[in-house]
């Protein structure tokens, strides 16, 4: 596009402006809310013209850039109009005038539009229909219509006040998602990002099945940090799948694997991708309580991929890494890496805990990522080369922030636009309707609602989307919100790899050179606890804390036991190969240790004793020694 400067230069400086509006309204405080939300919306849309510029080989090139300059135009002129009139439209509330009218809608449809360019069509088709279906609902008949609203009044909601696309979901964007990325991308940049791999390497080398370990190790603390699969198996898998297939897997297990591994990143706390965010700030729980409350389910989860692995291991006799492939350990007990790693960690964590807000934990983690990075020069020269570090953060986080910016941006009009009319009412007695007022039922309708409109969408873009139009329904059922948002969010990470359109295996399958579709059996195979665990949050509310300390150690040690049987019916191997026989009781033993009575978890003992014993190599423990 015709500027004075570089792309690249101009994208930097533009994330500097960003960075220092939101460093300052972390130190000082912000300016009132939708002047602030407006103003990082200008400079996301200008940073999301030069790294997401309109690509289509029908319009020559000149038409292209004046339509991308014609996008940032139109941004900035809805942005400059809410600022400079931001007093009189909150003490003056009312139909907007035509400049208004007509400014909204270009904004609503520019958002939409780096919404499209960033994560596909998903969003710009949805909020198409439902501003269709509020705009015609008068005329549409029974129980799917509604009163009707008129154009103004819709613009006057999304672009005029707090509901819409200035709402919650932007502010949790300015106030904290920006901060994390900003962390994020400077762990890459730094280099502690490849420290945590090599972490995974050394401690998970060493055991049988190593480099599926290695793999489950590694994208658990990456895909923390990325809050997304796909991009955690391009990262991770890239040395981690042809390892696993070097030493003995094969190729469409290998890819299970890894994108099964990619898949629990956004359920690891402390940070979870952004979601962990999001739900505490949907939930008003503290951020604190609500790491503590997620570490248990990714704790069984892990439990159910470490157990999968490790069977699967023994049963195909993959062993450890080799040693001369594992990392020095002595490399770890240098400052200049497990300073960067742990450090900011700590401080996130230990400010979070004693009570300071988020944004400021954040802000502070990541000065003490930087000083720790910077601190571990050894010469001048090095001092330089770990300068370059800092800018580079700034521009990897560029793509990052645009995506989660307009994510945000449009999961904000769409959420206007379902709370305007009604639509997540509607839907609830939709469900309801069809699952007969019965729990499980409609648990399954709604898990399988939240798979389909997470297909192909961001995880994140996932969870705002369902939340808005299936917690109503939840409501309605007397589930508690925490277990309901729990609920959703563990199925909308379920979306990346769930067979028909499930992303993340399909860059696991390209990687491993196999069949997408046996990839993705496999993947669902060493993910069978992750699809339960929903049902659990429901059932057994003990998994998310709710209920005396007495009461969840049980909870936790009988579905840990349940996650390793089952995971061993699925891999087909528990102390020797298992036959279908053994395999159906080991699968019957775990449901009941599962289930949420106690009665019923004592007949367990009956088919895992029997599976256990029948399992067992008498010939071997009768053998002299």
């Amino acid at each position: 596009m015709p500027i004075l400067l570089p792309p690249l230069l101009l994208a930097r400086l533009l994330m500097i402006c960003l960075t220092g509006l939101v460093f300052y309204a972390v130190l000082f405080g912000q300016f009132p809310n939708i002047q602030q939300r407006a103003g990082v919306l200008a400079l996301v849309a200008a940073l999301g013209v030069i790294a997401f510029p309109l690509r289509t080989a029908h319009l020559p090139t000149a038409l292209r850039r004046a339509l991308d300059l014609g996008l940032l135009a139109a941004v900035l002129a809805a942005v400059a109009y809410v600022t400079w009139n931001y007093w009189d439209i909150m003490l003056n509330p009312g139909l907007p005038q035509t400049e208004a009218l007509f400014l909204g809608a270009a904004l609503v449809l520019c958002v939409l539009e780096l919404a499209r360019r960033t994560i596909g069509w998903t969003f710009a088709i949805l909020a198409a229909v439902f501003a269709v279906y509020a705009l015609s609902g008068h005329l549409l008949p029974g129980r799917i219509g509604h009163g009707g609203v008129s154009a103004s009044m819709m613009v006057d909601m999304l672009f005029l006040s707090t509901d819409g696309l200035w709402g919650q979901v932007m502010d949790i964007f300015v106030t904290l998602l920006i901060l994390f990325v900003l962390f994020s991308s400077l762990m890459m940049s730094t280099g502690a990002g490849q420290s945590m791999i090599d972490l995974a390497k050394l401690f998970g080398g060493r055991m049988r099945g190593g480099p599926a370990k290695i793999a489950v190790m590694s994208s658990a603390m990456v895909g923390s940090m990325t809050g997304s699969s796909v991009t955690n198996v391009a990262m991770t898998g890239n040395f981690t799948i042809p390892m696993m297939i070097r030493l003995g897997y094969r190729p469409a297990v290998a890819g299970g694997i890894e994108a099964t591994a990619s898949s629990g990143g956004q359920i690891t706390p402390p940070l979870m991708g952004a979601g962990l965010f999001l739900m505490a700030e949907f939930l008003g729980i503290d951020l604190g309580r609500m790491m503590l409350i997620a570490l248990v389910p990714a704790f069984l989860f892990y439990v159910g991929v470490l157990s999968s692995v490790h069977f699967e291991s023994l049963r195909v006799g993959v062993g450890r890494l080799p040693p001369e492939e594992l990392p020095e350990a002595a490399r770890f007990r240098r400052f200049e890496t497990w300073g960067p790693l742990l450090l900011p960690f700590a401080v996130l964590i230990g400010m979070v805990l004693h009570g300071f807000s988020v944004d400021l934990a954040i802000f502070a983690a990541i000065l003490t990522l930087a000083a720790a990075h910077l601190a571990a020069a050894r010469s001048l020269a090095d001092l330089k080369a770990r300068l370059r570090a800092l800018p580079q953060a700034l521009d990897d986080a560029v793509k990052p922030l645009v995506t989660l910016g307009a994510l945000c941006a449009a999961a904000g009009i769409l959420i206007g636009i379902i709370g305007f009319v009604g639509i997540g009412v509607k839907f609830a007695d939709g469900v309801l309707g069809l699952a007969g007022g019965h729990l499980l039922p409609a648990l399954l309708l709604a898990g399988l609602v939240v798979i389909v409109i997470g297909m192909g969408m961001p995880t994140t873009a996932a969870y705002i989307l369902a939340v808005s139009v299936i917690a109503t329904a939840f409501t309605q059922l007397g589930i508690p919100e925490l277990s309901s948002h729990m609920f959703i969010f563990y199925f909308a990470t379920l979306s990346a790899i769930t067979p028909p359109v499930c992303a993340a295996v399909f860059v696991a399958a390209g990687l491993a050179n196999a069949p997408w579709l046996a990839t993705a059996l496999h993947t669902v195979r060493f993910a069978a606890i992750k699809y339960l665990l929903p049902f659990l949050f429901i059932f057994r509310p003990e998994l998310l804390l709710q209920a005396d300390w007495a009461s969840v150690t049980i909870a936790i040690a009988l579905c840990a036991l349940a996650t390793v049987l089952i995971s061993a019916a699925f891999a087909g191997y528990l102390l020797r190969p298992l036959g279908a026989l053994q395999r159906a009781l080991l699968l019957a033993g775990g449901a009941l240790l599962l289930w949420p009575e106690p009665q019923v978890n004592l007949l367990a003992a009956l088919p895992l004793g029997v599976a256990l014993v029948s399992n067992a190599d008498w010939r071997a423990l009768r053998r002299p020694t």
